[in-house]
């Protein structure tokens, strides 16, 4: 079982240029993407190479350091957090899963390029020599204007049984679109692409069945949904964290009622309560999200992708996480009165985030009953809903 990283100096580092990140990320929202500034400090320091194979330039981080990271930067800045779990996973998955050919060019001379994604597979294809002609419209590719790689999901509808398919394609072949004007995680840079009829080889492709990684460690082997689960969690408990440190602060000078009942927010028993409350549930909801976390890295470890019932038990550790945090924020930005409406207020921000967050696919609450699929033997069942027998 993973107790320390053999990396230590990832969280070091968040520590020397944690300021930094703080007084950049204040343009996030105002330019809907993050600054250059600031991934430019995030790629030299090597925080977008934690899942990636150390045969590439990776960091192959283990799985305990990995949460730990994501869950601070997400604590200094949502908006950095969630590019940051989502730039790691869209280089480390090509990195671990296409062949040697495809490697050779994404890699090439050595250097570690930038990527995002969309895996769900909202594009189709049709078969033809040497490849694929790949036509769709994408939507939610956080970090694409920062990114020289996208995936990109895709499906051929001849293919049966349903395969779920990804293309890594460059992104100077894609149509961005300027469709980022949203309520909430506006500074993740999130845009839509769109391709027709594009040629992309077979060997710059792969399949979502297959688990097994071609290169990498142990942190390739948490298999699907694992090797995300662990990012939406750790983004959403930092955000939940942030959001109770910025209350506890508030309230300890902000007066609300009126007349004689008039008090310190930090007074009020109400407030108490729902404080003592909000801190056990996020603990609560992190140690969950670790317990079977390392349960799956046990089986990782001996290079085995863990089972589906666990696959199961970690997206619903991060379903659960993720609903927490964003109660938190939602008890957070109710203290904080009027001026919480402001948007100089971060927790409005945090509150928007975290709602925008639990919109993701991997987070929906259908995770519930996938579990309770497993537990009541229902043949079929799958970590990501019921398969048809």
């Amino acid at each position: 079982m993973a107790i320390a990283s053999r990396n230590t100096s990832l969280m070091d580092d968040i520590g020397t240029i944690a300021d930094i990140l703080s007084v950049h990320a204040i343009e996030s929202d105002n330019i809907r993407k993050v600054p250059d500034e600031i991934i430019n400090i995030l790629a030299s320091k090597g925080f977008f190479r934690m899942k990636l194979p150390s045969e590439l330039g990776g960091i192959d981080s283990d799985i305990l350091t990995y949460m730990d990271v994501i869950e601070e930067i997400s604590r200094i800045d949502s908006s950095i957090g969630w590019n940051t779990m989502i730039g790691n996973s869209s280089i480390g998955w090509p990195g671990s899963f296409l062949d040697d050919k495809a490697i050779s060019i994404i890699f090439k001379d050595g250097k570690v390029p930038l990527a995002s994604s969309v895996m769900q597979p909202s594009g189709k294809a049709i078969s033809v020599e040497g490849g694929f002609l790949l036509t769709g419209e994408w939507v939610f590719s956080s970090g694409i204007d920062h990114s020289d790689w996208v995936l990109a999901g895709f499906t051929i509808p001849t293919e049966k049984p349903f395969n779920h398919r990804i293309a890594c394609v460059p992104k100077n072949e894609l149509r961005v679109h300027d469709d980022w004007k949203v309520m909430g995680l506006q500074g993740t840079g999130s845009r839509g692409y769109s391709a027709s009829n594009l040629f992309v080889p077979a060997h710059f492709s792969w399949s979502m069945t297959n688990d097994k990684p071609l290169r990498g460690g142990p942190i390739n082997y948490l298999g699907r949904p694992g090797f995300v689960t662990m990012d939406h969690a750790a983004f959403a408990l930092g955000v939940g964290k942030r959001s109770l440190e910025t209350i506890i602060e508030i309230s300890k000078t902000k007066v609300r009622g009126y007349n004689t009942d008039r008090l310190h927010i930090a007074d009020r028993d109400s407030f108490k309560r729902d404080l003592g409350l909000a801190q056990t549930k996020l603990a609560a909801a992190r140690a969950l999200v670790k317990e079977s976390h390392l349960k799956a890295w046990n089986y990782c470890e001996q290079k085995q992708i863990p089972p589906p019932i666990l696959q199961s038990e970690m997206r619903n550790a991060c379903v659960f996480a993720t609903e927490t945090s964003e109660e938190v924020a939602q008890m957070a930005f109710k203290y904080g009165g009027g001026t919480a409406l402001y948007l100089h207020n971060n927790l409005q921000k945090y509150f928007r985030d975290l709602a925008a967050s639990a919109q993701h696919m991997m987070v929906n609450a259908s995770s519930y009953e996938n579990y309770a699929n497993f537990l009541l033997g229902v043949e079929g069942a799958d970590p990501m809903g019921l398969r048809s027998t």
